[in-house]
Formats: structure tokens, sequence, C-alpha cells
């Protein structure tokens, strides 16, 4: 149970907790009511399972944690109060959670945030109210308000409405971590909030510093689309796509923690089709020349060189009559088909209508299709189906001399071209009406085309940061990546303000910038207060054992520590951990008490700690401009403190001792 605070500073704090114990019983009244609800009693099969899918998730809903409680509550002016609540002292009120909410006569109790109504509580400020005359943030601890915080919006005098990020907020963003990411219903400041409710019809970049919250951004869009487009995005369907399996474990709970379970989240890997073997690594020369934009020309080119015409006429025999079948007629079929737009292997089947329309005109018979075999097969021979697979082989051995066929070991950038060889020769397999794409900065050009295919009407979010674009292939230019995306109705939001990353980290991270090489503007964090980057320089011999013990260090204050270090120390590390009780680990989530989570730079991507040790900045930036992003990376994963731990002096950019 909450302890009473003084009467003085919170005065209604007694009757918001009886606010609370209504709106909790109007939610069990509501799980009452649709556990009470008869599929059976339906008119047809086909509606009673309607109504009982819809009863289920209904009842899941409500039965998740924060159902039925509110973070928030609205007052309107009276000009714009007339539809509104309307509490015991005659105010008109909205409360704001995560849930609806209603009371017996179907009045709401609880608005869900993501309504219109209740867009106000997250933009109002004292220059634009929008409507507002007075906002109250709550603070609960194990779920029982403990204080509020009051803005006056229509009191010009009132210096805590729109200035700076209120205290709860603050204390909610600087919260330890679990290892998992969290919904931010609660949190979500103004210029968040303009992206998430932004119009579905529309591909939006999403460009942010590290801890602006773009990940949570783009999953709290996702939901609210949902909200507002149901019945088309449940059918046509949602997609967010992420780096790696270990990021998309990090984010897993945030979506079905905001009452979506029906959106789909895999990485671009998993996307593609047909599926080969991958065996083989590619160096990063080689991965950034197979992702390059040529290779979508080299595929669509190779796709129909394979289209030759016969070396004479054909002469068929049709009955007491010779059939004569010039080139010049096949070549002209066979080029009205390849100047359709369908995927190739269609525009082959159209070959059939062709003849037939041109047999039709020319001997009036509709049967040459069928009783001419000599013409069939030699446009099959003209025009023989494609296989993708076969198809890529073949591209690589053109272009990458090396084994071949079987003795090939396929690599994901090689996984990439077959399912773009898929899509022009067969069309791309299943599309959605929403997709969600984080770390896109990250993505080849052809990869993001792999991507692109799967939105066919360009409704898409792309959420990223050009400064933290560390693949060989990655992007640069945001206008570029577009084109590669095939957007058509697309516009760039940026996202200024860190709320993850303390300032005294991210000032220093942000001195990397100018070494990256990519137009990026800086970030600034509202969280003023923490501890500057912490420094230790130790013998090269002792470096593993010395970063096992800073470990230990920075777990005492904060368990929730990874380990950020190059690739060649990994097993170094390892041993050195198991000699202190410790475990090296490539996972965030199910961690025991000893593991430590151990990643490199490019890997530790869309994560975050309350504590991070990097270990040897110096290789991590090595002078090139994506060595500046991957150390930029690494040092903003911090949410508390960062160390650095290094047998050499650190990077000078760092201007650190």
């Amino acid at each position: 149970m909450a302890a009473d605070l003084s009467p003085d500073l919170f005065p209604e704090l007694p009757a918001e907790r009886d606010q609370l114990t209504f709106a909790r019983a109007c939610r069990d009244a509501m799980i009452s009511r649709f556990e009470h609800v008869d599929p059976d009693a339906a008119a047809d099969e086909v509606t009673s399972e309607y109504v009982e899918v819809t009863v289920a998730e209904a009842l899941e809903d409500l039965r998740t944690p924060g159902a039925g409680e509110f973070f928030g509550r609205i007052t309107a002016t009276s000009a714009t109060a007339a539809t509104s609540a309307t509490s015991a002292t005659g105010d008109q009120v909205w409360y704001i959670g995560r849930r609806h909410i209603e009371d017996d006569q179907h009045d709401p109790v609880v608005v869900d945030w993501r309504a219109p109504i209740a867009a106000p509580f997250y933009r109002a400020t004292h220059a634009d109210p929008f409507g507002l005359a007075h906002r109250r943030r709550f603070t609960a601890v194990d779920g029982e308000l403990t204080a509020y915080l009051d803005e006056q919006l229509d009191d010009p005098d009132d210096d805590t409405a729109g200035s700076g990020i209120p205290d709860p907020v603050l204390a909610e963003i600087g919260a330890a971590r679990t290892g998992a990411m969290r919904e931010i219903v609660a949190t979500i400041q103004a210029e968040q909030d303009v992206v998430i409710r932004a119009p579905l019809e529309r591909c939006l970049v999403v460009q942010g510093g590290p801890g602006t919250g773009k990940t949570a951004v783009g999953l709290h869009r996702a939901a609210y689309l949902l909200f507002e487009h149901r019945r088309r995005l449940v059918r046509d369907g949602v997609l967010v796509v992420g780096p790696n399996r270990v990021f998309l474990d990090y984010i897993g709970n945030v979506l079905p923690s905001l009452g979506e379970r029906s959106v789909q989240q895999r990485t671009a890997l998993d996307l593609c089709l047909p599926k080969v073997e991958i065996t083989g690594t590619d160096p990063d020369g080689l991965r950034r020349d197979k992702g390059d934009a040529a290779m979508l020309d080299v595929l669509a080119v190779a796709a129909v060189q394979h289209v030759v015409l016969p070396s004479e006429d054909l002469r068929i025999p049709m009955g007491a009559r010779t059939l004569v079948v010039t080139r010049e007629e096949i070549a002209g079929w066979l080029d009205q088909a390849l100047q359709a737009k369908a995927p190739v292997n269609k525009r082959r089947d159209s070959l059939k209508g062709l003849v037939q329309r041109d047999m039709r005109r020319r001997l009036d018979r509709d049967d040459v299709w069928e009783k001419a075999p000599a013409l069939r097969s030699a446009l099959t021979k003209a025009w023989p189906t494609q296989q993708p697979i076969r198809l890529v082989d073949r591209v690589l051995k053109e272009w990458f001399p090396g084994p071949a066929g079987k003795r090939r070991a396929w690599t994901v950038a090689d996984q990439y071209l077959v399912d773009e060889a898929s899509s022009l020769l067969n069309g791309t397999p299943f599309t959605y009406g929403h997709v969600v794409v984080d770390e896109s900065q990250d993505h080849s050009a052809v990869a993001l085309r792999v991507i692109g295919r799967r939105s066919p009407s360009g409704s898409m979010t792309i959420l990223g940061d050009l400064a933290q674009s560390t693949t060989p292939a990655g992007q640069q230019d945001w206008g570029v990546a577009l084109g590669h995306l095939r957007a058509a109705h697309a516009e760039i939001a940026h996202l200024t303000i860190g709320y993850r990353v303390p300032a005294p980290i991210l000032d220093v991270a942000n001195r990397l910038l100018p070494f990256t090489q990519v137009s990026s503007a800086a970030s600034r964090s509202v969280r003023l207060e923490g501890d500057p980057p912490v420094v230790r320089i130790v013998a090269p011999n002792d470096l593993a054992a010395s970063v096992a013990a800073e470990v230990l260090a920075v777990r005492h204050r904060h368990h929730n520590t990874g380990v950020v270090a190059p690739p060649a120390m990994f097993d170094e590390l390892c041993a050195a951990f198991a000699a202190v009780g410790l475990a090296g680990v490539d996972r965030v989530h199910d961690l025991a008490h000893g593991d430590v989570p151990l990643f490199t730079a490019e890997a530790v991507k869309g994560l975050e700690f309350d504590g991070v040790v990097v270990v040897n900045p110096h290789q991590i930036f090595d002078g090139s401009p994506r060595g500046a992003r991957l150390l930029y990376v690494a040092m903003t994963r911090a949410v508390q403190v960062l160390h650095f731990v290094a047998d050499a002096p650190l990077p000078p950019a760092l201007g650190l001792p």
C-alpha cells in the first residue's frame, strides 16, 4: 500500500484514488459482461466464430497489466468541454490510460491514449493549449497513486505548463532497465506524438539521434495506426522489421503490452523467399558490392536475358496446309509480353493470349494454340521459365567469380539477391498494409528493396539515424534510401530531444559526429544530471582481467550492465568473466544472475543498458567514418553510466584524458 503523503501537497489524492478504484471496478464489470457473451447465440457459424474471437481478444486486453488504470487527466476549456465526462466538482475531464474503460451506461471512464481526444494530453503547451485548461500527470507505485503534477494551461503565470520535461516523466525515463523495452504511453512527448499520429498514407522517415525514442515511437505508431484503421490493417497486416533476433526479443513485449498481438515482427532476412542455406560470410568489400543498388539493375537485366528468338522461321503442319510463323512475328509477341508490368514469369504466361489473338485475326481460328505443339515448344524454348536461385547463382558467377552451383557457400547478401530475383520473376509472395523498419540506415540498397516490396501502398515508417550507419552497404542519405524503397509519398521527421542517454555521456558522444561524414544534427538530452564517462587505461596484459573487474564494479550499482568490445577479444573476455563468476552471453533476455551481455559495436545497436563498459575504443574508432559511427553507437547504449577500459589512449576526438 502506498504511503499517504501530506494533504497540503496533494489535497485531491484521496479523490483520485477513489476514481482509480472506480475505473478498476468498471474494468472488472466489462470483463464480466464479456464473459457472459454466448457466441453460439449468433445467427450463423461465421458470426459465431467472429464473436468468439472478438470476445477472447477483448478479455485478453482487459486482463493485461495497466488496463483499468490511468496516468493522466485533462480538463477542457468551457468552449471545448461539451462532450466530456463531468467530475464531482463540475469540471469537464477525461482520464487518459492504456485502455478504453466504460461504465454500465457505456460512458467513458478512461480514454484510450490513442483516441483523438487524448492527443492534447501530449501536445498542449501555454503557447498552444489545444483547448485544455488543465493537465494532471500521476505518479504511481505498485499500482497505487502516490502523487500528481498539475499544469494550469489557461494561466499564463503558471510556469510549469509546457516548460521542459515534468518530473514524473523524467523519473520514468531514468528508471532502471530490465533487459526488455517498455511501452512509453505515459511519457510520450509532443514531437514524438506528432510522429505517432501521422497519417497512414505515406512513407515517414524518422531521423533521430540516440535516445530520442525512435524505436518506441515506431512501435507506438504501429499500435496507433491499428487503433485508427483497425479493419483495414487487421486485414492487410502490420509488419515490424528489426535488425536482428536479439533486438526483436528486446522489443517483443511492447506491442502486446499495448494490446496489439497481431503485428508480425521479423528481420529482413526472415522475409526472404525462397530460402538458401547460409553457410558463408562475405568480407566487408563484398558485402558492400553485393548490396549496392547496381545489383538491382543487374538482376533486372538478367531476369529477361534468357529470352531469345528462334534462329529461323517456324513451319508448322496444320492439316492440309503449313502455317509459317516468321521470326518477326515471334519477336513481336516476345516484345509485347516483355513490355508488361507483371513479374517476368507471369509476362511469359501472356504469350498464349497474344498468339491466340493474332492467329484468330490471321486464320479466323481459335484452336491454333492447342493444335500447334511445335509453336508452343518453340515459344517455351525462346522463353524458358526462370528459377530465382539459379538466376542469382549465374549472376554471382559472372560478377563475383568463385565457386558456383552446389559448391557455392551462400551468404546473407546472396539471400537478399535471391529474394529480389524471386520478386522480379514471380512477384512478392506476401505484403502488408503498413511496415515499420527499425535501424533502417544499416540496410543495403538490395535489402531496402526487399522490404519496400512488402508495402505495395508505400505506407511505411522508416526509423533510423544516419550517424549510426555502420554496415558496409548502409545508407548515408535518406533521399537515396527512399529511392531504394520506391516510396512515392515520403517525408522526413526529425527527433532532436534525447530522453535516454544522460547529457554528460551524450555530449561526449556527439563529439564523434563530425567524423561520421554524414549530415546528422546532434540531439540534446533532457537528463542534465549524471556521471561523466569513466576512463581506465591499463597494461595490455591486464586488459581482460581489468574489464572483468570493471564489470563487477559497475554491476554493483547497475546490475543491467552490458559490454561492447572488438570481436577478436571475445574469447579472452569470456575467460576473464568466468574467473570472477560471470558469463559472457549474446542476448538480453532470460539472463541468469551472473550473465553479462557481450556484443560488438555493430550488434549492440538498438539495445540499452543501465551500465555500459566499452573495451578498447581506439580499436572500434580506427580513424574511418564507419569506425566513428561504431563508437558512437557503443557509447550511446548507456542509460546511467559509461566506463572505458583500454590498453592505449582513447581517440583524441573524444576529448577525454
